[in-house]
């Protein structure tokens, strides 16, 4: 009895542990908003198989595209709280509840963060006869002209929508904001003249500057584009301070998560900082590798909350 008595305690002593120290025992599905093929799908893969050389797992990616990315924040906020469903949650998940006025999650109750993943800048660039060669220039331009000059956005409320109302905003601009049913056809007008500027991603702006069909004027971070190392900020450009305009991944996991494993992932993450290979390989993607800690991830939520927030309330924004 004494012999069992001790097995037993044994059991209750190091069960646990051992099961926490097991994670993960299966596959683990890797949740991506937006459909197969673009830029941040490819990023999320990358870092998911990653991700899973290093945790020891086989990583399930799972596409679940729809309404600007509230269908896939909706699936994850209700998944099982086990570490076996991981999130490439975009800014959009803290500004769909502003946008689209009802969703089924909240960003701060129902997600935990884990890490950055990836950071994108956006890439001010004009059609190629515009008369006006750096930023101090294309404003003398706009505000010379009132109304008259447009600026093409990827959609309502779409990231490079609110950094161009941040633009026009910023710089006391009159200005006509035309949308498009996503970024291509948007340049693809700049190019023929029918808008005359935009802020692209990186990797969409890249084929049109590398093809000379635009000119870069500025990006819109608070530092330069690695992969555009002579184009200026716009804060460099204008001399303010405070323009930042940034597309972002964050991973997260369903809130409840056990605070082991939420530690196993975000020291799995932390290797992946250090992998230079997927540095570049992202690089080349258009994206910047960017790891961090869960408490950077909420400081960016709410930055991001408060900031473009205000933008869409003040405009009456809605998708």
């Amino acid at each position: 009895m004494a012999a069992l008595l001790l097995a037993t305690i044994g059991f209750m002593a190091h069960g646990p542990a051992t099961a926490q120290d097991a994670y993960p025992a299966k596959a683990i599905r890797f949740v991506v908003p937006y459909p197969p093929g673009g830029v941040s799908d490819n990023s999320s893969r990358a870092i998911a198989d990653r991700l899973g050389k290093v945790l020891g797992a086989s990583m399930v990616i799972e596409n679940k595209a729809g309404a600007a990315s509230t269908l896939a924040s909706n699936f994850v906020a209700r998944a099982p709280a086990d570490g076996y469903t991981l999130y490439a949650a975009p800014n959009s998940l803290v500004l769909n509840p502003i946008l689209q006025g009802k969703v089924e999650y909240d960003p701060a109750r129902d997600f935990a963060p884990v890490s950055m993943m990836i950071t994108s800048a956006f890439v001010l660039h004009v059609n190629k006869d515009v008369k006006a060669n750096d930023l101090g220039e294309l404003l003398a331009l706009v505000r010379a002209n009132p109304d008259k000059y447009s600026i093409g956005t990827s959609g309502m409320g779409s990231m490079n929508h609110l950094a161009s109302e941040l633009f026009i905003k910023t710089f006391g601009l009159k200005m006509i904001v035309v949308h498009y049913k996503g970024g291509m056809p948007a340049a693809q007008d700049m190019v023929g003249g029918q808008v005359q500027m935009m802020f692209s991603a990186v990797n969409e702006a890249m084929p049109f500057l590398q093809g000379g069909r635009t000119r870069a004027i500025a990006v819109s971070t608070r530092e330069r584009a690695p992969q555009l190392p002579d184009v200026p900020t716009v804060d460099e450009a204008t001399g303010t301070r405070g323009f930042d305009a940034v597309y972002w991944l964050a991973l997260m996991t369903p809130a409840g998560t056990p605070a082991p494993v939420l530690a196993r992932l975000e020291a799995a993450m932390q290797e992946l900082g250090k992998d230079a290979a997927l540095r570049d390989d992202l690089a080349r993607k258009g994206v910047n590798l960017t790891v961090s800690g869960p408490q950077e991830v909420r400081a960016t939520m709410d930055r991001d909350e408060k900031k473009w927030g205000q933008i869409i309330r003040e405009l009456g924004i809605r998708e």
